[in-house]
């Protein structure tokens, strides 16, 4: 059985590598002050405001990087 302390420190860790490809992306790196990342059951939710379509249908990929083969819920609005 895995404990609640185990869940959220994988969860932390998950984060911290999806931050870190975000932070390290040529295109994605000045945004990533914008963006919300959080895990809501098994999903990785992304919520936040980049300026163009093409930065947010980068963010899948670019999470795909940090090797999160989970589900991924891109609710990210384009202002």
């Amino acid at each position: 059985m895995v404990t609640t302390q185990i869940l959220e420190s994988r969860e932390s860790r998950t984060i911290r590598r999806i931050d870190s490809v975000l932070e390290a992306h040529h295109e994605l790196s000045p945004y990533r002050p914008s963006l919300q990342i959080s895990i809501e059951g098994a999903r990785i939710v992304l919520r936040g405001h980049l300026p163009t379509t093409s930065l947010r249908q980068a963010l899948v990929p670019a999470i795909r990087q940090a090797g999160v083969l989970g589900e991924i819920c891109n609710c990210v609005e384009v202002a």
